[in-house]
């Protein structure tokens, strides 16, 4: 049974051109994709893929800016957005671009059975941006009312030193503390954690 999935989407959309993703693959429950933006049309092909998706991880390597207007059309409903995916991670978010904002409150409004979404930033910013980003991704709106979200500022993580990622009886190969944000620790805040 095939649990967990990591992929390069550079990589994988290349040979992807050729073929459709048409065939559902029901038996993946973990999906790791390490991005050069946030291309929300390739995560909702992937999700239209694994219709039994819980946990989702992107990890952006860095920022192109791509034009996410996708928008979700419940008469054609993505099985994992309405019954399955319960937890979402973004490492190194950017918030400060349309495309990187859409892309994430893209699973805020749709995602119907999440329980928690982590969204993690590359550098440090002050609880005034942490209140206006809750407000961009219309956090007040989101499809499940018991989904915590949280956001944290941080530091760069590619989870190139995780080492367990192929001992698939972890629950959890990638849920690995933060590294933490230096600004934060040196002005006492610890790890810095927003959420609602």
């Amino acid at each position: 049974m095939c649990r967990l999935l990591f992929l390069y989407l550079p990589f994988f959309l290349q040979k992807m051109i050729a073929v459709s993703l048409t065939t559902k693959m029901h038996t993946m429950r973990v999906l790791a994709l390490r991005s050069t933006g946030p291309n929300l049309d390739a995560v909702v092909n992937f999700l239209k893929c694994f219709p039994c998706l819980e946990r989702l991880y992107v990890i952006f390597k860095s920022w192109e800016v791509i034009n996410n207007v996708r928008s979700y059309d419940p008469l054609d409903p993505i099985e994992s957005l309405e019954l399955r995916l319960k937890n979402v991670v973004l490492k190194n978010y950017d918030g400060t671009k349309s495309s990187s904002i859409d892309f994430a409150k893209f699973f805020v409004l749709n995602a119907k059975v999440l329980k928690e979404m982590k969204i993690t930033l590359p550098y440090h910013r002050q609880h005034r941006w942490f209140a206006k980003q809750f407000s961009l991704l219309r956090v007040r709106s989101r499809a499940s009312q018991d989904a915590q979200i949280e956001m944290r500022c941080g530091s760069h993580e590619y989870f190139t030193h995780i080492k367990g990622t192929h001992d698939l009886s972890t629950h959890d190969p990638f849920d690995l503390p933060s590294i933490g944000c230096s600004k934060c620790k040196e002005k006492g805040l610890g790890d810095a954690v927003y959420q609602i």
